[in-house]
């Protein structure tokens, strides 16, 4: 009976573990620095840092939810960024927070498209470089 839970929990097992995107390291290991004796954590980021709390609405649940604090910098290049990178982008007034599923280029320059770890559907939005105005580079939580 044994040998029977141990190939169930093997086939299991592999099913829930498949490579999925995830960001791009956009912080060197040089650029964070602890001071010991202040107990204190600095992460060297320009020109624009923003450590913002998060809305309640569930879109990203399982990785950011409403209680945590986000850092987001606008110190990234726009053409790096590839499938997995968490982005924070403008569509009319509202500022969402949402993983890249899908960078392409077209006749016009680069497309994003989005989705929240939490949703099913994908953003209706085909976003452009001037949609983008944050990079969310770590989570406190």
């Amino acid at each position: 009976m044994k040998w029977i839970l141990d190939i169930l929990r093997r086939f299991y097992l592999q099913g829930n573990a498949k490579e999925r995107a995830s960001p791009n390291d956009w912080i060197k290991p040089e650029d964070i620095i602890y001071y010991e004796t202040t107990r204190t954590l600095a992460i060297k980021l320009s020109p624009e840092v923003w450590v913002t709390g998060v809305s309640d609405t569930n879109s990203m649940d399982g990785l950011i939810d409403y209680g945590h604090s986000v850092i987001l910098t606008t110190a990234f290049d726009k053409s790096k960024l590839s499938v997995g990178d968490i982005v924070c982008f403008q569509v009319y007034t509202q500022l969402i927070l949402h993983r890249l599923i899908e960078v392409y280029e077209d006749s016009s320059g680069r497309v994003y498209r989005t989705r929240g770890d939490n949703c099913v559907d994908i953003d209706p939005y085909y976003l452009r470089d001037v949609n983008l105005k944050y990079l969310c580079v770590g989570i406190l939580y």
